[in-house]
């Protein structure tokens, strides 16, 4: 690890070290809503009943990636420390883990959306004629 970095966030100002950490974090956050806003525009021009549905799963798409950004955030948060104390081997077991709580998360995520989106589309959608297609069941 390099001195230089220890000592920015040992000696520097709070406001320098967070304009320099800073700007990755919100390049991120702006590529995620442009992409939104241009989903949206597109999909808007195409029908009124896909905006509706873009907007129908917007809150779901927030909290399957702040739980995914936050797993995220965490583990390798978790690693950095035992790298810094020298602890390679947790740091493997660490990211072990982490890729077990993503297949964790996306399986509990895929049988939670297919049991509740149904109910949640049509609670969430004040048209009586939108329908929602049904699944063959094999």
């Amino acid at each position: 690890m390099s001195t230089a970095r220890t000592e920015l966030f040992d000696s520097e100002n709070i406001w320098k070290i967070l304009l320099q950490i800073a700007p990755p974090v919100m390049l991120a956050q702006l590529i995620q809503s442009m992409y939104n806003i241009v989903d949206s525009y597109f999909v808007g021009r195409y029908s009124g009943e896909g905006l509706t549905a873009l907007s129908v799963i917007y809150p779901i798409q927030l909290i399957v990636t702040a739980v995914a950004v936050g797993t995220g955030v965490g583990v390798n948060t978790l690693m950095s420390r035992f790298y810094g104390f020298g602890r390679s081997k947790k740091a493997d077991k660490a990211a072990g883990t982490g890729t077990a709580l993503a297949a964790l998360s996306w399986l509990i995520f895929a049988v939670i959306s297919t049991l509740i989106m149904r109910p949640f589309a049509m609670m969430s959608v004040s048209y009586t004629h939108l329908t929602l297609p049904t699944t063959s069941r094999v």
